[in-house]
């Protein structure tokens, strides 16, 4: 293949990648003119946790999507692929909003001045509303409970989901080097792209998958066993992480490809920025809930390798590729 084609390839990549980061995360700017950095600024800690919940999942369930598409790595003949990974994640209803209850000491911070019932006693606060994915129209809620009876309850109509939505997809470049004593190594990898005025997205990942046929020849199916460790940061406040241990098995028919995989997988997010209510620091970190997948799938060999597959999970995800080597 000629260099020309791997970089327009490259090039095509790149731009499916930017639109899919700057849909799917809400960074082009909604419909009031917010963005994601301007609306945690405007959210305590805890209301921001609730409020992000579902993007640390959808982050990590997509990262640790298509992470191949068939367990044959050559023994001695190095092979170098290049092409492009599309993924998405359907997420449940439960992920358009959320609730949060914390037990709190009752002051300013939760609009109750001095004076008022309740003013520095031990209370509750519950904050509710859309996620990130939640409804563009409406707002969030915060209702400050002393003795079980509310004190103040404010209406926050700016905190509003930024994309409504129950898909959230994905798409990055990725390379792999294999064929050297049954190991196979795969890239991940972007450059900073600012995909907003002063808003850049950053990602690389990294995996390595060694070939059980290399050493035991007679199996009756291609066997990989692999990991992948990925980070892709959005803009100065969001840091995410995913990490997968994997095993995959894969048999060829002709053209097509058949395989199946199991894998063992966690995410994280780590989030700071500076709250304009009281000026504080805000700082924490967010699990995904997906652990375990198992992913069914298919390529097809036409001169570029095509394939599909689906992860079942806590949520379904749904992959696909283009791939290109020699």
């Amino acid at each position: 293949m000629s260099a020309k084609k791997i970089w327009g390839m490259n090039g095509i990549a790149m731009a499916l990648v930017v639109l899919a980061l700057s849909n799917w995360t809400g960074l082009a700017q909604a419909q009031d003119g917010n963005d994601l950095e301007q609306l945690l600024e405007d959210m305590s800690g805890a209301y921001a946790e609730g409020y992000l919940a579902p993007l640390v999942t959808g982050f990590g369930i997509n990262q640790n999507s298509a992470l191949y598409h068939t367990a044959f790595i050559p023994g001695t003949t190095v092979t170098i692929s290049l092409g492009l990974k599309v993924m998405g994640t359907k997420l449940s209803d439960e992920d358009q909003t959320f609730r949060v209850v914390r037990n709190i000491t009752i002051n300013e911070d939760y609009g109750v001045n001095p004076g008022e019932e309740g003013y520095g006693e031990d209370g509750v606060v519950v904050m509710s509303g859309p996620t990130v994915f939640g409804s563009e129209d409406e707002g969030g809620r915060m209702t400050v409970l002393y003795h079980g009876l509310p004190v103040h309850v404010e209406d926050l109509s700016d905190l509003t989901g930024l994309v409504e939505s129950k898909f959230v997809p994905l798409a990055m470049p990725q390379a792999s080097v294999g064929g050297i004593m049954g190991m196979e190594a795969t890239l991940r990898w972007l450059p900073d792209i600012e995909i907003q005025s002063g808003v850049k997205v950053k990602l690389w990942g990294i995996g390595l998958a060694a070939s059980a046929n290399y050493w035991l020849p007679t199996l009756p199916v291609d066997v990989k066993v692999g990991f992948f460790n990925q980070s892709l940061d959005v803009g100065d406040y969001v840091a995410t992480d995913a990490r997968s241990l994997y095993v995959v098995a894969s048999k060829e028919f002709s053209m097509l490809t058949a395989y199946g995989g199991l894998s063992r997988e966690s995410s994280s997010m780590d989030v700071t920025y500076t709250y304009s209510g009281t000026g504080e620091e805000i700082a924490f970190s967010l699990d995904g809930v997906q652990e375990n997948r198992m992913t069914i799938g298919a390529t097809l060999n036409l001169g570029l390798k095509i394939n599909g597959e689906i992860g079942l999970g806590d949520l379904t995800s749904f992959s696909g590729g283009l791939m290109f080597g020699f």
